[in-house]
């Protein structure tokens, strides 16, 4: 069954969403369980105090969505446009575990990620221009195949995270922590050589 509208203080369990619009409005004390959302437009929609466990989204529009007091954990995001969204708003304390996001083709450019727990985050094939990752913990965090050109990394914990076949990877080692990640051999050159280090065959 697909449902026609989102409302406040709404709780629905493994329904689908469908060409919901729902631009700049705000929607409070809302819980999805299970839910799937499919080309719906959520930008620039305040969700405050709304809840999303285990949904998944495909092909919406969520940029400069805003999610102030927001939990949500094990939400998967394919082909969606969210550019510009502060994940720093959100709730990510209160619940009991945290599953990872996962990320598979979306456009996530402008993004702020600032200091945020993460671990196993999953950035696949996405665009992630301009993101902000510093002091945040994003140890076995997947960016394979992703665009990072221009995102900021510092204090960031990467430890296992695989960055392979990743682009424009601008990372300094000395400032952040690696151990373990895995990078393609280019991009591996690319780093060392945005260091300043000379390489020679």
């Amino acid at each position: 069954m697909t449902v026609e509208q989102i409302t406040n203080h709404m709780d629905v369990f493994a329904e689908n969403f469908k060409e919901i619009n729902l631009h700049s409005a705000k929607i409070v004390k809302a819980e999805f369980d299970d839910c799937t959302f499919v080309s719906c437009d959520f930008s620039e929609t305040f969700f405050s105090s709304c809840r999303f466990i285990g949904c998944r989204f495909e092909n919406c529009n969520l940029s400069l969505m805003k999610l102030t007091d927001t939990k949500m954990s094990g939400v998967t995001f394919v082909s969606c446009k969210m550019i510009g969204i502060d994940w720093t708003m959100a709730n990510w304390e209160s619940l009991l575990s945290v599953d990872p996001l996962h990320f598979h083709e979306c456009l996530l450019n402008d993004s702020n990620f600032f200091g945020l727990s993460l671990g196993g985050v999953v950035m696949t094939e996405c665009r992630i221009t301009e993101a902000d990752f510093r002091n945040a913990l994003l140890q076995k965090s997947d960016f394979r195949g992703s665009d990072l050109k221009g995102a900021l990394f510092g204090n960031t914990h990467l430890e296992n995270a695989n960055f392979t076949q990743a682009q424009n990877t601008i990372i300094d080692l000395r400032i952040n922590y690696l151990k373990g990640a895995i990078f393609s051999r280019y991009e591996a050159l690319f780093l060392l050589e945005s260091m300043g280090i000379v390489l020679v065959d």
